[in-house]
């Protein structure tokens, strides 16, 4: 589906996608540049990182105009694509209806969501259900003129998001695998990766947004992708145990706390057959990240809507994967930087 807004507000989604271009690609770099003029020998703990960095850029345009532009960019997105979206309520509600074909969905009314859930993902008002039609407003509003910028967190300004994820989905080990699950589907666009990856496999899609399910749902049917939509918790998907060859998953983790992380990497060992896969795609920790852009990604933790960034980004995932009871554990970072970093584990045999 693409959906055709009218000017104003297609305009005003396309200047607020244009200010992330500029903060991540232009001010966020002299800020960057300034800072290592000023600090040759950076700290390593995030906690000296951010006080070095404040110090340093105390009296600096570029970093504070940064910062500013990219909190007005993350609350100003729903502020324009909700009313958008509203614009075209009749056309999006008769694409949601008409969605029948490939694939399943199942609802699963009345879920109890995790605490967390409660959290406002991006500062999205009320959360990913926040509104009846968020699904469609991310997809078509908030990732076509914004997100796919690039600029902000750890995507730079000109990257092609969905090649990003197709790596990812490359990344598992095997060639082909009979049943596959994508956890936090989101709208789909990774689970898409994931189809195009292993076109003869069983594809399913667990996410928790009722929004995200009908909108993901929906499309996948229009493009004819054979995949089948669950509305569940990645902790709890209600799937059979031992039944999933690979658990896949794309910037998940972030979105969650450690305690519940350590649930759902309990969960993907549960479902996974024997000698079965998981790969993850997310950030890549603190101790990865360069000093100045560690506090850039550390920021968004008290400012951007991401409460659990931190504690995720400094968390031991190889070891609760242990925990957990996954082997043959790694970690790395594909296309040529750290960014997706890709973690895979394995159910032994």
């Amino acid at each position: 589906m693409k959906v055709e807004v009218s000017q104003r507000p297609r305009a005003s989604m396309q200047f607020i996608g244009s200010a992330q271009r500029f903060a991540g690609g232009t001010l966020q770099k002299r800020a960057s540049e300034e800072y290592y003029a000023n600090v040759e020998n950076p700290p390593q703990s995030i906690d000296e990182r951010r006080d070095s960095v404040a110090t340093a850029l105390a009296d600096s345009a570029a970093w504070k105009f940064d910062r500013f532009v990219t909190r007005w960019v993350a609350e100003e997105i729903y502020v324009r694509a909700l009313p958008a979206i509203e614009e075209v309520r009749s056309d999006v509600e008769e694409f949601l209806a008409a969605a029948e074909g490939k694939g399943s969905i199942e609802l699963n009314e009345g879920i109890k969501a995790p605490a967390y859930w409660e959290s406002g993902f991006h500062l999205a008002p009320g959360g990913w259900d926040g509104h009846d039609l968020m699904g469609a407003a991310l997809d078509q509003m908030a990732f076509t003129y914004v997100f796919s910028t690039g600029g902000v967190g750890a995507v730079k300004t000109g990257s092609n998001m969905l090649d990003q994820r197709a790596m990812v989905a490359q990344a598992a080990p095997k060639d082909t695998y009979e049943h596959i699950v994508d956890l936090g589907a989101g709208t789909g666009r990774f689970t898409e990766a994931v189809r195009k990856t292993y076109p003869e496999a069983r594809i399913t899609a667990i996410e928790l947004s009722e929004s995200s399910v009908r909108y993901g749902h929906a499309a996948s049917v229009e493009k004819g992708l054979d995949i089948n939509w669950v509305r569940a918790a990645a902790e709890t998907t209600t799937l059979e145990a031992d039944s999933v060859d690979l658990v896949a998953a794309y910037t998940l983790l972030h979105e969650v706390p450690p305690a519940e992380n350590q649930k759902i990497f309990n969960e993907a060992f549960r479902i996974l057959k024997p000698g079965g896969d998981l790969v993850i795609g997310e950030i890549a920790p603190y101790d990865k990240q360069e000093p100045f852009h560690a506090v850039v990604l550390d920021w968004e933790t008290e400012n951007r809507g991401e409460p659990h960034w931190r504690d995720v980004l400094t968390m031991d995932a190889p070891g609760m994967l242990r925990d957990a009871g996954f082997t043959d554990i790694e970690a790395f970072g594909v296309g040529g930087g750290i960014y997706p970093w890709v973690t895979r584990a394995r159910k032994p045999l």
